[in-house]
Formats: structure tokens, sequence, C-alpha cells
């Protein structure tokens, strides 16, 4: 994407530039390259700001949440199914002794 989007720019300010003088071609230059530059600062800084690194810690704190939710949620159905057999089970050794009776 970043390279397309050079490649694009670049196309753009040839195109621009080849209907310029040397002078304005110039000043063109230089007025993409302070611009560039002005982006790539902007970009380092977004990337290590701290808003930036403390939503990505609580996309990480969210993300640890649920897995906990869905483990806790796992084990519950896990004892709830192991209890749930126990009483069929149980029911069915009544039934079967009932019927032997």
């Amino acid at each position: 994407m970043k390279k397309l989007f050079a490649v694009a720019a670049a196309l753009g300010l040839a195109a621009a530039l080849a209907a310029c003088s040397e002078r304005e071609r110039t000043d063109a230059g230089a007025e993409a390259e302070t611009a560039a530059d002005k982006i790539a600062a902007e970009a380092k800084e977004a990337v290590s700001s701290p808003k930036l690194r403390e939503v990505g810690s609580e996309i990480k704190d969210a993300a640890s949440d649920a897995g906990q939710v869905i483990k806790d949620t796992a084990r519950g159905a896990a004892k709830g199914a192991r209890e749930g057999a126990a009483k069929v089970e149980a029911k069915s050794r009544d039934a079967s002794d009932d019927a032997r009776r």
C-alpha cells in the first residue's frame, strides 16, 4: 500500500512537473520532500504515541478477559455435562434395580 501511494504520488508529481519551469520544478520538489518528511515524522509519532500503546494494551487485556470467560464457560459446561451424565447414570441404575425386583 505504501509503495502504491509512493508510485502514485511520484507519477502525479512527474506529470505536474513536466508542465512547469525549472524554478517551479525545484520549488515543487522541495515542497514534496518537505511534505514527505512531515508525513514520515507524523507516522513515526503516531506509531510511538502513548495513546496507541494504551489502545493496544486495552485490546490485549480485552482479549485476555474474553479468553478467561471462554475457559470458565467451557469448564462450567463440562461440569454440568458430568453432573447430568451422573444423574442419568444414577436414574438408570435405579430403574435397573427396580426392574430386577
